[in-house]
Formats: structure tokens, C-alpha cells, sequence
């Protein structure tokens, strides 16, 4: 499939954001557990004024559909284990895998090979109910993301809660006491590095294009 790189900057894997994820070991948890995924080709139209988050598209290779990549967000970015669905012809796009995750499938073929055979006709179906859904409400705006809100309390209180306090349950049920005074030295670390997350995708998220 050719792209007009006149109008649409191409991501894709040489892209060194697409390079991050493909290599990023916590992206095993976004993938493998809350089914987030990373189309293989993301384009950037540079030629429109909108911010940055209403002009990205995600191509299907099968009909060739610029799909619009907001379809994929808020409650749509998760469920995506067997990668995107094409609201057009209903046929599955590409997604790339990360490395760690790849080896954590590897590992656990015999595990997860035939449920996901079995639930993959069934997920597709609910795929083309969720997109169809997606499609007749209006389509998130930039302006209308909290992204301070997400940084420090949905981002940094995740973080905080996967990495602080389900370590000290975990210690617990083994026999082990409560590290309270670590626990809750982590909480203001995670919602400083939530902050810095969510002022960075703010910024971002918001960045129009030329426009010409």
C-alpha cells in the first residue's frame, strides 16, 4: 500500500517512537493484559491545522480504508489483543508485537493457543458492535481530554498500585509484614512521574500541524 508522504508523515517501525514500544518491556502488561496494541502504520496528516491526536489515521491494508485512529481511543484502546478491526470490510489490521511480549507467548503457546482459537471469532464480532458504536457518537476532541487528570491520578496512581501495592499483598500473603513507610513513600514519586506523563501528552496530543 503507497502513502502520499507529500501530505502524511509515516510511522512505522524505523519510527523511534514505534522502536520504543516494540522494545519497551512494560508494554507486555499494555499488550498481553489490557489488549492495547500499536497499528504497524500510523500516518500523520501534515497538512492539517488540527492537533496531533485528530489527525492521525490508521490504514487498512485489505481495503485500503484511512481509518481515523480516535476510533481506537478512550475505552477502545483496550480488547485489542488479535490487533485492530477495520470498520470497512471487518478484516483485522496488522499490529506489531513487542519483543518481551512475543517471548511471553512463546513460553506459554500451549496455554493460550486454542482458547484464543476458540474466542477469536467471538471477539471479532463484538469488535464490529464496539466500532459501530464508535462511529455514531462523535469522535474525542483534543480539547476535551484532561490529560493532568489522566497523568496524575489514572496514570500515576495505576503505576502506583501495580508497583507499590500489590508488591506489599504479595509480601503479606507469603508470610512477610507490610512495608507501609515504602508504600507510601512511592505514592508522591508515581504521582510527580504521573504529572510529568500527563504535561508531556498534553503538550503532544495538542501540537496542530502546519496547515498549509
Amino acid at each position: 500500500m503507497q502513502y502520499d508522504k507529500d501530505r502524511f508523515q509515516v510511522w512505522k517501525l524505523s519510527h523511534p517512537f514505534i522502536f520504543f514500544w516494540v522494545l519497551f518491556p512494560a508494554a507486555i502488561f499494555n499488550e498481553l493484559i489490557l489488549g492495547q496494541r500499536q497499528p504497524k502504520v500510523t500516518l500523520i496528516d501534515k497538512k492539517s491545522d488540527k492537533p496531533w491526536i485528530e489527525r492521525c489515521y490508521i490504514p487498512c491494508p485489505h481495503c485500503e480504508t484511512l481509518n481515523d485512529a480516535r476510533l481506537w481511543a478512550k475505552w477502545n484502546a483496550f480488547g485489542n489483543w488479535f490487533g485492530f478491526v477495520c470498520p470497512s470490510c471487518h478484516q483485522v489490521i496488522p499490529c506489531l508485537w513487542n519483543i518481551f511480549s512475543l517471548a511471553v507467548l512463546a513460553i506459554t503457546y500451549p496455554l493460550w493457543y486454542f482458547p484464543a482459537r476458540f474466542f477469536r471469532r467471538r471477539w471479532l464480532e463484538k469488535e464490529k458492535e464496539r466500532l459501530a458504536n464508535a462511529l455514531g457518537h462523535p469522535l474525542i476532541q483534543a480539547k476535551s481530554i484532561n490529560w493532568l487528570f489522566r497523568g496524575i491520578f489514572l496514570w500515576g496512581g495505576f503505576m502506583w498500585l501495580i508497583l507499590g501495592v500489590i508488591p506489599q499483598i504479595w509480601n503479606v500473603l507469603n508470610g512477610k509484614e507490610w512495608d507501609l513507610v515504602m508504600m507510601f513513600v512511592n505514592l508522591p514519586i508515581w504521582l510527580v512521574a504521573g504529572l510529568a506523563w500527563g504535561l508531556c501528552m498534553r503538550f503532544f496530543m495538542n501540537r496542530k500541524g502546519k496547515g498549509r
